[in-house]
């Protein structure tokens, strides 16, 4: 007799309309979905990509022994249940590179995708980051998701989470690559006030500074 395989599964959430109603019912659709959750903190980013209202992130961690297709099934119906609407976006599409104009750090857009339909406002956006430690093409779409190592909106709340656990391809642990990726982005900002007019970066300094805020959102019990 074959028992099925239970994975631990990360999945990004994202918001920036009707933020704090979007996210709580994300939660809730998530905790009906798949059962208990473990929750990261919930944070306030910059947009990337575009101009637009703040985000706010956070990551959640499902056991499951559904399958990849499965699994997106149920999160792009919890997105339709919050206002998200997908005509215009391809999916299954591999990532390519990109490099954020703001801050210099290296991040990632799906190929064929215009930049309007990519990086835009969202009212729930919710993203399968890992299924395991599998690796590759699955039902269509690549794992573990780049974003992972090259958005701090990801990155940062995974390492508050699972700091010990490793990534499948990089193989070190999200806390190591939390500290890089937040060097990377200290540097950046850094370099910005360095060339900021004397006035705008009088007293500035990256000493404490994070891409991260953390906000307090109750989202009830995991």
């Amino acid at each position: 007799m074959r028992f099925p395989v239970i994975r631990r599964c990360w999945i990004s959430l994202g918001s920036n309309l009707e933020r704090e109603a979007s996210i709580r019912g994300g939660v809730q659709g998530l905790r009906q979905a798949f059962g208990p959750l473990i929750l990261s903190p919930v944070y306030e980013t910059e947009a990337v990509g575009f101009d637009g209202s703040p985000f706010l992130n956070l990551v959640a961690g499902i056991e499951t022994a559904l399958r990849v297709g499965e699994i997106r099934a149920l999160l792009r119906r919890i997105e339709a249940e919050h206002g998200r609407e997908r005509s215009r976006e391809p999916e299954g599409e591999r990532a390519a590179e990109r490099t954020d104009k703001r801050t210099g750090v290296r991040t990632c857009e799906q190929a064929g995708e215009q930049a309007g339909e990519r990086f835009a406002p969202r009212t729930l956006d919710l993203d399968l980051l890992t299924y395991g430690d599998l690796v590759g093409e699955i039902d269509g779409y690549r794992l573990p998701r780049e974003e992972i190592l090259h958005y701090a909106f990801v990155l940062g709340p995974l390492a508050d989470v699972a700091p010990d656990e490793r990534h499948p391809i990089d193989g070190r642990c999200y806390a190591e690559l939390w500290r890089q990726l937040l060097a990377q982005l200290r540097d950046a900002h850094q370099a910005q006030l360095d060339t900021a007019p004397a006035q705008a970066s009088a007293g500035k300094s990256v000493s404490g500074w994070s891409p991260l805020r953390r906000i307090e959102l109750a989202l009830g019990e995991s």
